[in-house]
């Protein structure tokens, strides 16, 4: 690791909330802790990063079960409310990793894990995914099947963007509403060319 390298990681682990001795110690003593005063000072750490934000967090994550990111990500916006500031997603990932640092313990699950039967609602889960698998591909070729003229990678990935309620800031039934305001743009023209040749 090149001394850009290393000062960027440096920056990074700042940014975690890690302390300058922390850092020292990350990074195998490769910069000492008067190099972290000198160089990370104007280095923003989380604002709402506390100790007993990370506490709250490390006391749920160390359970058996772990903490789901989502309940986690709730402790992060309590927290911040209290502190009178606003957190980014990456901010809370963050923050998170910061717990993990702390106590190597710490377990963060998706909420979709089981907690009592974690390993039977993953093979359930990849089951379920393969069977859905099986029918998305059923779809696109039948849909290809209809429309010869168009891709199926095209139609695969539109398919798997229309369930997403929410993609870029836009609604699906906006969505919608502007894919067909462009199908029937594309009809009019087709209609007019159309009748152009048949004159």
């Amino acid at each position: 690791m090149n001394r850009e390298e290393l000062k960027a990681e440096a920056i990074r682990l700042r940014q975690l909330g890690h302390k300058y001795k922390e850092i020292s110690q990350l990074l195998n003593g490769a910069v000492s802790v008067d190099w972290c005063k000198k160089n990370l000072k104007q280095v923003k750490t989380p604002a709402v990063e506390d100790d007993q934000c990370l506490l709250d967090i490390i006391e749920l994550a160390i359970r058996p079960e772990g903490v789901s990111v989502y309940e986690a990500n709730g402790v992060i916006i309590r927290h911040s409310k209290a502190a009178g500031v606003e957190v980014s997603k990456d901010q809370m990932r963050q923050i998170r990793d910061k717990a993990k640092t702390r106590n190597p313990e710490c377990l963060f699950r998706p909420a979709w894990v089981s907690t009592e039967k974690p390993t039977e609602s993953y093979k359930a889960f990849c089951t379920y995914l393969i069977h859905l698998q099986d029918e998305m591909d059923n779809i696109t070729r039948w849909y290809c099947d209809s429309f010869p003229e168009t891709q199926q990678s095209s139609v695969r990935y539109e398919i798997l963007e229309y369930l997403k309620p929410n993609k870029d800031g836009e609604s699906l039934s906006r969505r919608i509403s502007r894919t067909e305001k462009l199908c029937e743009q594309m009809e009019e023209r087709l209609l007019k060319n159309l009748h152009q040749e048949s004159e």
